[in-house]
């Protein structure tokens, strides 16, 4: 029995540090305890006080045998972490090498830990039944510490392989590399460029999301002698993010896709978020080819300031590189290319006036690397929905337009007009914008007022579901037409509920775990 509770107690343990674990990993790598997090020790704890009250009124009655006192604490704290496990997470843990390293750090202080348990249970003369509640109320605090202990070693083996990229780079001197940074758009924008580009050379993209340094470097493992273009997706949550991976990688190219007011929290402004997407311009060299996206005032911006001599601004309507009757339905989008004289007639199944700002961005670098019209407009044809990034899918009788990868200002304002192209009933599921900073109820609130003129049913889900709706009935909204819901997975449960043969439903964010 002693051997079997003592089973229990470790597995219990493991997990409660998986999940810890997890959420770390969900914050990139942030130690900070916030949203569900929060939400999750709390009720770790509230779990672990029913056990030791459960445990005190056996001790009373006199139950003897200390394993089923034991057995009695564990019962609420197996019960908390088994709902969790079967709640199961959106964005499970990713079991890497550097995971690994932490979780065998926190082994040892847990097991030092429990030393430490054991002889105070013998200084104290009392079993160690009375102070085993510690080991499990220190854990989501011995993860954090295993995180901070081994941070040194974790970066030097990070600048181990980031180095080890950059020399890779270096030495490929007839590699064109291309930098794509912005608020939104970035991967669209690269997968785009990447299907254009391989109509006329070798090209290696960075794959999903990947856009920090690491993720970059596992990217250039990918290029081979033959490889003639890497496109580079570059994040940044702080100032001196790109910079740090464009002055290392040195794309001779750079395009800036959007700025919005996203990750705020970490910049903290607006204007430090344009300070930090400027940095891959900084970084060109004089011969350095700088793309604008001119239909954003912020970038457009960024593009008067730019004393590059190579520099573009694409806009839909005007210019050298522009498009022409533009027709766009739910099936698709038509247009006219026009490259300087040349005109082609080009089809994609892309909708959205979001789209065609990533194809001329797209196109404006293609056109500088030298490619004809021809093969650009087979490119365009060939282009395929990017995942999650206002994706249309048909299933048993509704249309979807996931947009749910992310969601910020100008993204969400370019999913509606989406939406409103279509003519059936439409709905919208929205857990509103997150990383606004100061400014998160604003803008939720203005997200709104968006939805209430777009939209025919509301499905607002989670904690800023509040803010949504009193955007959305200060418009005027009919408030009988607003569902909330605790969670997507709620939500998720009563579409069968809410939505009928003809709906059109747009999914406008899906937030992660931590949030």
């Amino acid at each position: 029995m002693q051997i079997i509770v003592c089973i229990v107690l470790a597995i219990l343990l493991v997990l409660v540090a998986i999940r810890n674990i997890n959420i770390i990993q969900l914050q990139s790598y942030g130690l900070g305890f916030y949203g569900a997090e929060m939400s999750y020790q709390i009720g770790l704890y509230i779990s672990l006080l029913l056990g030791e009250v459960i445990c005190l009124i056996l001790s009373l009655l006199k139950v003897a045998a200390w394993y089923w006192l034991l057995i009695a604490f564990c019962v609420p704290l197996l019960a908390y972490v088994a709902i969790g496990l079967i709640k199961k997470s959106k964005t499970p843990l990713v079991v890497t090498a550097r995971v690994m390293r932490y979780f065998a750090l926190f082994t040892i202080l847990t097991l030092a830990f429990f030393g430490g348990i054991y002889y105070l249970s013998i200084i104290t003369n009392l079993s160690i039944f009375y102070y085993v509640w510690i080991n499990f109320l220190l854990t989501p605090l011995t993860v954090r510490l295993a995180f901070l202990l081994i941070a040194p070693l974790e970066k030097h083996i990070q600048n181990k392989y980031f180095n080890k990229a950059v020399e890779k780079l270096d030495s490929m001197q007839n590699l064109m590399k291309i930098g794509i940074t912005g608020s939104y758009g970035k991967t669209s924008v690269k997968n785009i460029m990447a299907t254009i580009l391989s109509e006329s050379f070798e090209v290696v993209a960075s794959p999903f999301s990947y856009n920090t340094p690491m993720g970059l470097a596992k990217s250039v493992n990918e290029i081979t002698d033959s490889t003639q273009v890497f496109i580079m997706e570059i994040g940044a949550r702080h100032i001196g993010d790109v910079a740090k991976i464009a002055k290392a990688l040195k794309p001779q190219v750079g395009v800036i896709t959007g700025v919005a007011g996203q990750h705020l929290k970490t910049f903290g402004s607006v204007e430090d978020v344009m300070r930090g997407k400027y940095e891959l311009i900084e970084a060109l060299d004089n011969n350095g080819l700088a793309v604008f996206n001119g239909e954003n005032a912020r970038v457009k911006n960024m593009y008067d300031r730019c004393i590059l001599p190579n520099k573009m601004l694409t806009s839909i309507h005007s210019g050298n590189i522009c498009v022409e009757n533009l027709i766009t339905t739910t099936e698709g989008t038509l247009f006219d290319l026009k490259i300087g004289e040349s005109i082609r007639n080009c089809r994609t199944k892309l909708i959205g006036r979001h789209n065609i700002e990533n194809i001329l961005l797209a196109v404006t670098v293609a056109v500088g690397l030298g490619m004809d019209i021809d093969s650009i407009s087979y490119g365009i044809e060939k282009l395929e929905f990017t995942p999650h990034r206002l994706e249309v899918i048909k299933a048993n009788g509704i249309t979807i337009i996931d947009d749910s990868y992310n969601a910020n200002e100008v993204g969400v304002q370019v999913a509606l007009d989406t939406l409103s192209m279509f003519d059936s009933r439409k709905v919208v599921v929205c857990q509103g914008i997150v990383e606004g900073g100061e400014k998160e109820d604003e803008i939720n609130y203005n997200l709104g007022v968006k939805m209430s003129s777009s939209c025919d049913i509301a499905i607002l889900v989670g904690k800023l579901a509040d803010k949504l709706q009193k955007g959305l009935v200060d418009s005027g909204y009919n408030p009988t037409r607003i569902i909330k819901y605790k969670n997507l997975r709620e939500a998720q449960s009563a579409f069968k509920d809410n939505l009928r043969a003809g709906d059109v439903l747009l999914l406008l964010n899906d937030l992660p775990d931590n949030y």
